[in-house]
């Protein structure tokens, strides 16, 4: 997979944790590189670095994709967390999740799996709150 992936040293967690600390405080952040002016940060970077932060705080490597890549079978079922038979076999070839052949390769558009977790993520938050309401009910 051609992406970048950031794995911080053991050495680098209490300064990454004091940086996180930081930036959770607030305010603006600027990003000041020698011999240059102080820059501000864009609210986008900001919440890049506040995401990356607390996954490395987790224990967690950061791998960042373009959202134009595209994506082979087997690296959409290992984002996905599926196996790339069932990705094929139940996402792909029943129209769930869209693709391309590029002759007997299918790609899939990085966004495309994006737009499908954003959707199960969705379904899941409405069966939670649903499951919420009949135990608050005394339902379940």
């Amino acid at each position: 997979m051609t992406a970048s992936t950031f794995n911080p040293q053991l050495e680098e967690q209490q300064l990454l944790a004091a940086f996180a600390r930081q930036l959770e405080q607030g305010g603006a952040v600027e990003i000041n590189l020698p011999g240059q002016p102080a820059l501000p940060a864009s609210p986008v970077l900001v919440e890049l670095l506040k995401a990356s932060l607390k996954e490395f705080q987790e224990g967690n490597g950061v791998t960042l994709l373009t959202s134009k890549r595209e994506l082979s079978a087997q690296e959409a079922a290992e984002l996905l967390g599926v196996s790339r038979p069932y990705l094929i076999t139940h996402l792909l070839e029943t129209g769930v999740i869209p693709y391309r052949k590029v002759g007997t390769h299918r790609r899939i558009a990085f966004s495309d799996i994006q737009a499908f977790q954003a959707e199960q993520d969705r379904q899941h938050a409405l069966l939670d709150d649903i499951v919420a309401d009949e135990q608050a009910a005394g339902m379940y």
